[in-house]
């Protein structure tokens, strides 16, 4: 991958923060933002349902909606690390024929994508310098349900994201946080033709549903 902050994903989110990760996911299930975006989307309704998780990590989304009902799932994942440990869990939980890993740029491959009833972006939107294009072709790809946990522009947000961008230039690591401006984010996805059905705040981090009701 030739873009900077991929190449700093796949630095940041190596096999040691990917087995830690797995481990708590094991004993102790998804962290909390993402169980509440879990819940809201099983709320809405996911029996046989496709899911795009992009960035899904270790897979939690995609293991719990498979759980759920959802019928199959495709994960993108610019760490390559995350991709081999979410393979293994899938196998563990005895579903990984239901889901298919691409490991790259999102932004790069969402072109040949098909389209998907439940697209989701668990703390992704933070990580990527190109909200736009991210935004744009992660909705282009949606059909139903779109579902969001990304940072509250406040001050304890900025506070953590400048120290974590200290210490990545500190250990001269490309990999950047992002706090991008909320309104560009929700008058993106409002354009598209979705409107927010669900909304929850939880320490730095927001989780919002939005369902499209129009084309």
């Amino acid at each position: 991958m030739s873009c900077k902050q991929c190449v700093g994903i796949e630095r940041e989110f190596d096999d040691k923060l990917a087995t830690k990760e797995l481990l708590e996911y094991q004993k102790d299930g998804p962290i909390k933002s993402t169980q509440i975006l879990i819940d809201a989307l099983i709320a809405e309704g996911v029996s046989e349902a496709t899911l795009l998780d992009i960035g899904g990590g270790i897979g939690a989304i995609q293991h719990e909606l498979l759980k759920a009902g959802a019928s199959s799932s495709m994960s993108v994942e610019a760490s390559r690390a995350y991709v081999e440990v979410m393979q293994g869990e899938a196998e563990r939980q005895g579903h990984a024929d239901q889901i298919r890993q691409v490991h790259g740029n999102f932004v790069d491959l969402a072109a040949d994508l098909p389209q998907f009833d439940i697209v989701t972006l668990d703390r992704v939107i933070c990580c990527y310098h190109d909200v736009q294009s991210l935004l744009e072709k992660s909705l282009a790809l949606t059909r139903d349900v779109y579902g969001l946990v990304f940072p509250l522009v406040n001050w304890k947000a900025k506070i953590a994201g400048f120290l974590e961008n200290v210490l990545h230039r500190l250990h001269r690591c490309p990999f950047r946080f992002f706090l991008h401006p909320p309104e560009v984010i929700e008058d993106t996805i409002h354009s598209r033709g979705f409107e927010r059905r669900f909304y929850k705040e939880q320490g730095i981090w927001q989780i919002a549903i939005y369902v499209r009701t129009h084309a």
